[in-house]
């Protein structure tokens, strides 16, 4: 009995061995996965028809996979996600991660999570990005689309606006706005990402970086050109 004991204890231990991944992902290759699968929901998501078409056009991306705002009179919130350039050549650039931060006074209560794409349709809107913090509707222009509205002409949409942002949102948030917030590069995860130091630029414009594994997301935006 106790032999026996010990060949199943052996087995298990085997099978475990077999079956257990290889290596546990890091928070940066998550946050990867993670805005795939939200391109992914938003790009096949019938109520965001206009979406497919701008991110054929678009010069970059950025998909934020858990945006959160909450608030009491004093609303604030933000998330971490994932930016890629389009090249002269039509393919997307390896990933940069970039935080977005929100916040916002008057009467507001509740709160939401959302899902969310900020397309970038301009060199200048790509620019403000890349080379400094952004202040939405402060350096570039930015129109809005909510799902469930549909997106048309009262947007912009085609017109002049530089970038566009894109939300699948739960919850309820009373006085929700993205004007006003803060796009900034988050160096940390950028270079434990790539295995050494790197700047939004050389991974987005001069293309210096690879990572393998970003490549499905890069396959997940391609069907949308």
């Amino acid at each position: 009995m106790k032999r026996f004991a010990m060949a199943l204890a052996s087995l298990f231990m085997a099978v475990f061995v077999m079956v257990r991944p290889a290596h546990a992902l890091t928070e940066a290759e998550l946050m990867v996965e993670r805005a795939r699968l939200t391109a992914m929901t938003l790009l096949t998501d019938p109520q965001y028809s206009d979406l497919k078409n701008l991110v054929g056009r678009a010069r970059a991306v950025l998909i934020l996979p858990n945006v959160i705002q909450a608030g009491f009179f004093i609303g604030g919130g933000g998330g971490t996600g994932v930016m890629v350039a389009r090249g002269d050549d039509g393919a997307w650039s390896g990933p940069a991660f970039y935080t977005l931060a929100e916040a916002s006074f008057g009467l507001q209560f509740g709160g939401q999570a959302s899902e969310m794409m900020l397309v970038i349709m301009t060199q200048k809107g790509l620019d403000a990005v890349i080379d400094r913090k952004v202040k939405l509707g402060a350096d570039a222009n930015v129109a809005i689309g909510e799902l469930g509205t549909g997106v048309g002409a009262s947007y912009g949409v085609g017109l002049s606006a530089d970038m566009y942002v894109f939300s699948k949102s739960s919850g309820l948030f009373g006085g929700m706005a993205l004007e006003g917030s803060v796009i900034a590069p988050r160096s940390e995860f950028n270079d434990k990402f790539y295995g050494q130091k790197t700047n939004p630029r050389a991974i987005l414009v001069d293309r210096h970086f690879y990572r393998p594994e970003a490549q499905a997301l890069a396959a997940a935006l391609t069907p949308a050109r």
